[in-house]
């Protein structure tokens, strides 16, 4: 989840199912509706990213992020290495070249590397990997885009201690963007999920006590100080809804 810069009124939501669109909600958590109904404010990506897990955004562009994970069996996925970086009517796409972060080259983490947070900090793209943890904490990534390219080179890595959870995802808030936030969660499996607020990259992270549902996925904070949370929802076999995603909102943090 993101708020929209061109619009702060909604926020976009990602659907990790879904590799053409973002979905756009109101702050309460009302699909926002066009001049054709509900589902026609949705915004339409020019190119497919695929398993979307996080969005950033900075004063002007969205950054769609694919998790840059592989299957289960270890295939490499293209279209899951894919950032796409809207500017209006117009879009690049970019890749990232991790060899610049030496914890993530290994073979052992490339099969494993899953990307679930981001967040435009400090004029750059960050990106907050889930899984695998080292030594028992998360990865924060830098990103800085390497010149007359479409490659993001890691500049920068920093292991962040959430007390054994993991990046789940990233946020900034657009009045005070010095601080990031962090949703946290379990790596693997299940754990309570948490909000921390990190006033810089090797700062020790602050836990705010908000109660968060369980399945926490994608968050927002507003200007404000407000959060928007949304939970992850499942697809059955018969492509019915499994279980539903829910919207969540809180007005202090």
């Amino acid at each position: 989840m993101v708020i929209d810069p061109a619009r702060p009124d909604t926020v976009l939501i990602a659907d990790n199912e879904r590799s053409d669109q973002l979905f756009r909600y109101t702050l309460d958590g009302v699909p926002v509706q066009g001049a054709g109904g509900v589902g026609a404010g949705n915004l339409a990506l020019a190119e497919s990213v695929e398993d979307i897990e996080s969005l950033a955004a900075d004063a002007t562009d969205l950054w769609v992020v694919g998790s840059q994970s592989h299957t289960k069996s270890g295939t490499e996925k293209p279209l899951r290495q894919r950032i796409l970086q809207i500017h209006g009517e117009t879009s690049k796409l970019w890749t990232v070249d991790w060899t610049g972060c030496a914890a993530c080259t290994g073979p052992d983490f490339t099969a494993l590397r899953n990307v679930e947070g981001a967040a435009f900090w400090s004029a750059h793209l960050w990106l907050g990997v889930r899984g695998p943890l080292v030594d028992g904490k998360s990865l924060l990534v830098e990103l800085a885009p390497r010149p007359d390219t479409l490659t993001l080179d890691v500049v920068a890595s920093y292991p962040v201690n959430l007390g054994g959870l993991a990046i789940v995802d990233l946020a900034v808030n657009p009045a005070k963007p010095d601080a990031l936030w962090i949703l946290a969660g379990a790596s693997s499996g299940k754990a309570t999920p948490q909000i921390f607020e990190l006033a810089g990259p090797a700062a020790t992270p602050r836990a705010h006590p908000l109660s968060l549902p369980e399945d926490a996925e994608g968050f927002a904070i507003l200007p404000a100080g407000g959060v928007r949370a949304v939970t992850d929802g499942a697809t059955a076999q018969d492509g019915t809804c499994k279980t539903t995603s829910t919207f969540y909102r809180a007005d202090k943090l």
